[in-house]
């Protein structure tokens, strides 16, 4: 697997173009980006009833190969992917937690993912992509992808319901495009 840190030159690049690292923390997204929706299984938003019934870990297994092929695709149009790692949300018992979920060689990995303080790291292969994408599928750790040409970022979240934030509507009608073809839907609001 291939992750390198940002260089510094990147991460300036990154910030005057997207403001904000921590994107999931924004109270107001509408405030930086111009385009926003939701990558999800379902074109609408579950009532309770609907998702007892259909959310949980099967949902996850059955779904998880749409999430892949969709950032796959955006990696292969993209090149220049970058990643979140928010080293300070995750405790150390959440951190042992994850590490008996993941093989010897993801976990080795993961690992050495929290052992320094920077969080902005540059994809390098596709392999990367799917452990990374594969961990927030999983509902096991949130990243923050940053799509710098698409001006476009996807935040891992739960219940396989990622937000995707974009500046422009070019961005925004691309990952549509990549996320529909992929058996998605992305539910939209624009300001």
């Amino acid at each position: 697997m291939k992750l390198t840190l940002a260089t510094n030159v990147e991460i300036d690049t990154l910030h005057s173009k997207f403001k904000k690292f921590n994107v999931h923390l924004l109270e107001e997204p509408s405030n930086l980006y111009n385009y926003i929706g939701i990558m999800d299984v379902f074109n609408r938003v579950l009532n309770e009833e609907e998702a007892s019934e259909l959310l949980g870990i099967s949902h996850n297994i059955k779904h998880s190969a749409k999430f892949v092929s969709t950032f796959t695709n955006l990696f292969h149009i993209e090149k220049e992917v970058y990643v979140h790692i928010n080293k300070k949300a995750v405790r150390k018992e959440e951190l042992k937690y994850i590490l008996s979920c993941l093989n010897r060689n993801e976990a080795s990995f993961f690992r050495k993912l929290f052992s320094n303080n920077k969080g902005i790291y540059k994809i390098g292969d596709v392999e990367t992509l799917v452990f990374l994408t594969k961990l927030s599928v999983n509902e096991l750790y949130f990243a923050d992808f940053f799509f710098p040409s698409l001006e476009t970022v996807i935040i891992g979240n739960y219940d396989m319901s990622f937000p995707v934030y974009s500046k422009t509507a070019i961005g925004f009608k691309e990952c549509k495009k990549i996320i529909e073809e992929n058996g998605l839907f992305i539910r939209q609001s624009m300001k």
